[in-house]
């Protein structure tokens, strides 16, 4: 019900947005005013349905430059996900040189945070709390069968979600999968 009453305003917004300059033999400006105001509500719905399309290299490296991590060599963005509108996961995943790769390596194992065992499953927020008033932020580093990992957690004020982020460089590939989960 909700979305045919808000489909019928915007309806109503567009038509009149044209019919009221029409009326006053301004038909043109009555088209321009309606191509506008259907612009105007078209593009948040384009800009959400596209946005893994709109995910570029920058948008990348601004994601890993939160954490301190830069790629000091080119890289190919090779899948992007997000979905979610209340709870967000944001995946994507990159194909770094082998130079980075090492170095991303080494900067984790020698991190302060390090643990050189973690149980099979791991999860940050285990005895974390969710919210909080002040500026807290959790770092972890490690190693699994499979990835060198960095987790970060950071809870945040009640009504906000916290923020998950777990960055992990694959021991096979010269492959590097940032996620973000705000649930």
């Amino acid at each position: 019900m909700i979305i045919l009453l808000t489909i019928l305003i915007v309806g109503g917004l567009i038509f009149l947005s044209y019919w009221m300059p029409k009326r006053y033999g301004k038909r043109k400006l009555g088209i321009g005013l309606a191509i506008i105001v259907t612009l105007i509500f078209v593009s948040p719905i384009l800009s959400f349905v596209l946005e893994d399309h709109l995910f570029f290299k920058s948008n990348a490296t601004e994601s890993l430059k939160e954490h301190s991590i830069i790629l000091q060599d080119d890289f190919k963005l090779e899948s992007n996900k997000m979905t979610g509108i209340g709870d967000f996961y944001h995946r994507f995943d990159l194909e770094i040189s082998e130079s980075d790769k090492n170095r991303l390596t080494e900067w984790i194992l020698k991190s302060d945070n390090y643990k050189d065992s973690v149980p099979g499953i791991f999860d940050i927020r285990s005895d974390k709390p969710r919210y909080s008033d002040t500026e807290q932020e959790y770092i972890v580093t490690y190693e699994d069968k499979l990835n060198y990992v960095y987790e970060y957690y950071k809870p945040d004020k009640q009504g906000y979600s916290p923020t998950w982020d777990r960055i992990s460089i694959s021991k096979k590939e010269n492959e590097l999968t940032y996620e973000r989960i705000l649930d």
